[in-house]
């Protein structure tokens, strides 16, 4: 699972930064995972999905924050070690296209994306075990924010 922390430094947020950001996700984005994995119909996945609802706030689209990763977002990010920012979409895996900058929310980085906030330095781990860490510079577009409930 993905560690979510904070870039700011109080103690109160570094308080914070222990607890994962909440997972903002609308009926339709579970229902739509919650399809992906009985399709796959295995154990990691449905592992992988049970600790995403287990942080998940399940809202109206109107209610999600407009600052926080969701299904569909573009996102500007640095990673770590990095200066150039990159833009990704987050994206459900039938649709998910590295080259075109369209990350799977399955991957590991996705995973770290999804719930996270603007400002925020979430940590993920790479299939080969090494951690990276990245900033979610901005949002620059959210499906919820725009009116755009079913994307």
């Amino acid at each position: 699972m993905a560690k979510t922390t904070t870039t700011k430094t109080t103690t109160k947020s570094r308080a914070a930064a222990a607890t994962p950001a909440t997972l903002y996700l609308t009926e339709l984005d579970v229902a739509r995972l919650e399809g992906i994995a009985s399709r796959a119909g295995t154990a990691e996945l449905d592992e992988m999905l049970d600790t995403l609802l287990a942080r998940a706030a399940i809202v109206a689209p109107d209610a999600i924050p407009t600052d926080v990763v969701t299904m569909n977002s573009r996102v500007v990010c640095t990673l770590e070690g990095e200066s150039a920012p990159r833009t990704w979409t987050l994206a459900y895996p039938d649709d998910a296209d590295l080259a075109a900058g369209r990350l799977s929310v399955l991957s590991p980085i996705g995973q770290a994306l999804l719930g996270a906030r603007a400002g925020q330095t979430v940590d993920y781990r790479l299939p080969g075990g090494n951690a990276q860490r990245v900033t979610i510079v901005e949002v620059a577009f959210q499906p919820e924010a725009s009116g755009q409930f079913t994307l």
